[in-house]
């Protein structure tokens, strides 16, 4: 790396990994559109459906026992790409806050929450699943048992089968196949593309560890089928339910990029780079262990408010500071960057300053359980800084127009506050901007995107 860091500054250019660089004011940041670009199909969960809850696996380690922490996700938006396991085409979810690739088979069990009485049928909304047997045979021991925050959980045995995204196949790779599970879905979808690093694999079930292995992104990147990154670019829609299936694609599509960036426009004087942490950079979590698990940055400072605002000094007393009529405070802390998050989840002292800037403000309705304002109110600024650069939340990404309460009247805010971590930024910020996940640098890098 030194060595390319000289000849770039010699010439300008430079390879690394052969991933070709260009410089900015930022410094390097990579400048090839991969072809191993996979579209990926937004969906849009009808009003009626939205739930409260979480789609993914994400623990903290007390003695030798692992346990859920509190990652809330409203699961009104994902993204699905189809990916080839052995010769069958499955639709999953795609996930930058779990690790594992897992699946239904053709036959498995859905069954009922304790809470729910013996008159409740269950429907867990899950896809066609997998049939036949995997290529590459199962495992006796461990079995594969994932468990969520809102009750639902997945369980079944781990195997071998080439697993293909887009052009690239991992071969003879390690899958959850799942035969017993209580679960939310709206029918589209048959399991999770989880795209973590290794160190998540090994969180398996309440009460027992497991030796990590490679997913599915990990096994491309060492077989060097790819380069050891991958990027995502989130189209949003604008404000209607897209076709009758939920489902809405845009002229600018959104893109999962294995290797290199996707075919989007952003602004190029707007990259900028953060470094990814260990797991044991979010305290709730209560790891020991700096080992990389999911996509854990560190923004630099976070900019709210109207123009005609000022800082009160108790706000100044927490780090704020007023610039060109907006507020920025400055205290650090660690959030997930997490495509499978819809709204962002940031702390309570900070989102409470965002809901009252909205003009009229917002306020909490008990019957959603969340934050939602006027679907006419005027909505003030809200960005992350990272390096040098703010990366603002989209009007349309804060004042969620395809998300309103009974009436009709209020939509509900993209950011919502939590009174302690992990902290989340997901689909409301990640729609404004292109994301790298560099694994080889260990850093993030965003660049804005341009308005489509």
């Amino acid at each position: 790396m030194k060595s390319s860091l000289l000849a770039f500054l010699a010439v300008g250019v430079a390879h690394s990994a052969g991933r070709l660089l260009h410089a900015t004011r930022h410094g390097l940041v990579p400048d090839t559109v991969t072809s191993n670009v996979i579209p990926m199909r937004k969906h849009i969960v009808p009003s009626s459906e939205h739930r409260s809850s979480v789609v993914k696996p994400v623990y903290r380690r007390t003695a030798d026992v692992n346990h859920p922490a509190n990652l809330t996700n409203v699961h009104d938006v994902y993204y699905i790409v189809d990916i080839v396991v052995g010769n069958q085409t499955l639709a999953v979810s795609v996930d930058t806050g779990s690790s594992d690739t897992w699946f239904v088979s053709d036959y498995f069990e859905c069954v009922r929450f304790w809470w729910q009485g013996p008159e409740y049928k269950p429907n867990c909304g899950l896809a066609d699943g997998f049939t036949g047997n995997l290529s590459g045979g199962v495992l006796d021991n461990p079995p594969f048992v994932r468990s969520y925050m809102d009750t639902t959980f997945v369980s079944g045995y781990y195997g071998f089968e080439d697993v293909t995204v887009g052009s690239i196949t991992a071969k003879n790779q390690r899958v959850g196949v799942v035969n017993y599970t209580f679960w939310a879905g709206d029918g589209l979808t048959s399991g999770l593309l989880g795209l973590g690093y290794p160190f998540m694999t090994s969180l398996d079930g309440a009460e027992q560890n497991q030796a990590p292995y490679d997913p599915v992104f990990t096994t491309m990147w060492k077989n060097k089928l790819i380069d050891p990154l991958f990027s995502i670019a989130l189209s949003r829609e604008s404000g209607n339910q897209g076709e009758p299936d939920g489902e809405v694609r845009t002229p600018e599509g959104s893109y999962l990029a294995l290797g290199g960036l996707p075919p989007v426009e952003v602004d190029e004087e707007s990259w900028a780079r953060t470094k990814i942490h260990g797991v044991d950079a979010i305290p709730e979590w209560m790891f020991e262990q700096s080992d990389l698990g999911l996509y854990i940055i560190k923004p630099d400072s976070w900019v709210y408010g109207r123009e005609t605002e000022d800082v009160t000094p108790a706000e100044a007393d927490q780090g704020a500071v007023t610039t060109h009529g907006l507020t920025t405070n400055t205290t650090q802390f660690p959030v997930l960057i997490d495509v499978g998050a819809t709204l962002s989840l940031l702390p309570k002292g900070l989102v409470q300053k965002l809901y009252a800037a909205f003009d009229p403000p917002a306020k909490y309705l008990s019957t959603n359980g969340l934050f939602f304002a006027l679907c006419n109110a005027t909505i003030p600024k809200f960005g992350v800084n990272i390096g040098e650069n703010t990366f603002y939340f989209a009007p349309e990404d804060l004042l969620r127009q395809t998300a309103r309460d009974p009436s009709g009247e209020y939509c509900r805010i993209g950011v919502t506050d939590v009174n302690g971590g992990p902290y989340v930024l997901g689909v409301s910020f990640l729609s404004s901007v292109v994301a790298v996940f560099d694994i080889e640098n260990t850093e993030m890098r965003f660049a804005s995107r341009t308005k489509y």
